[in-house]
């Protein structure tokens, strides 16, 4: 009976103590690893009104499109679609020649890559800045009404 007594009493303390509760560390990659993507590298070589753009797979890749577009005032002159459901051989670079026109400050040239490479749709975005950005004296600098001072940038 002492027995069986002593057995309850060490079943109903354990189960009334408390315990910690953990909460899960996220996963962190590590500071050198790069998200899985179009395996794609960009090189360029920009000039007043065109980009000379060299890119490079760095894996095979089936219904490969690459697509350039303009950001911050940048209108594309040229053609935007420079691929189109293309084959592509893992290290193979392809050429491109993009124009475009630059709005005021600093502009951007976005070029998409999306396509099929090792049996899984994916897409890598790079860009390519333009023009010089806003130097720190431009704009003029204002009291409000409420006394507060702001800069008004072109």
């Amino acid at each position: 009976m002492k027995t069986l007594l002593l057995s309850l009493l060490l079943v109903v303390s354990a189960s009334c103590t408390s315990r910690e509760a953990r909460v899960p560390e996220p996963k962190r990659a590590a500071p050198d690893t790069i998200k899985p993507g179009a395996p794609s590298v960009l090189t360029s070589q920009v000039e007043a009104q065109r980009a000379k753009l060299s890119l490079r797979f760095e894996g095979a890749g089936e219904g490969v499109s690459v697509v350039v577009s303009g950001l911050d005032g940048v209108s594309i002159t040229s053609a935007p679609e420079l691929l189109s459901a293309a084959s592509v051989k893992a290290g193979e670079a392809r050429d491109f020649e993009v124009g475009f026109t630059r709005g005021p400050g600093r502009g951007q040239l976005v070029i998409s890559v999306t396509g099929t490479f090792g049996g899984a749709m994916k897409s890598r975005v790079h860009t390519v800045a333009l023009g010089e950005g806003l130097k720190k004296d431009d704009g003029t600098v204002q009291v409000t009404n409420d006394g507060d001072t702001v800069k008004l940038m072109p």
